[in-house]
């Protein structure tokens, strides 16, 4: 009876311990979105679509900050190619590249957060 109780008892930890399939869905999307964001440098199309993943990671607790500040910076980087192209190139190029410092120092491979 206490082998069956001791067996009974380290599955239910084990179990608590497993990563479940949802944490397993939001570590891949996480990853997609580093992928993504990594691949984007310059073009304001593929930022977009990144954007959508972005958004599935606000609404996880465990990735919202994250994602909250991540949005800010996507949206200043869009911003800054959009003045870029329309305004003078070269009064914006560093401003740019700074914020795309920002976004990939927060998308290496093992983020600070």
């Amino acid at each position: 009876m206490k082998k069956l109780l001791m067996i009974v008892v380290s599955s239910v930890v084990l179990a608590g311990c497993a990563p479940t399939a949802d944490q397993a869905q939001i570590s891949k999307t996480r990853e997609a979105y580093s992928a993504c964001i990594n691949s984007a440098e310059g073009n304001p199309d593929k930022l977009a679509s990144c954007q959508v993943l972005l958004n599935k990671l606000k609404q996880e607790k465990a990735h919202q900050k994250f994602a909250e500040q991540e949005t800010v910076r996507v949206v200043d980087y869009q911003r800054c190619l959009t003045a870029r192209k329309t305004g003078d190139g070269q009064a914006y190029a560093a401003d740019c590249g700074k914020i795309w410092q920002e976004i990939k120092a927060s998308n290496a491979p093992n983020p600070v957060n």
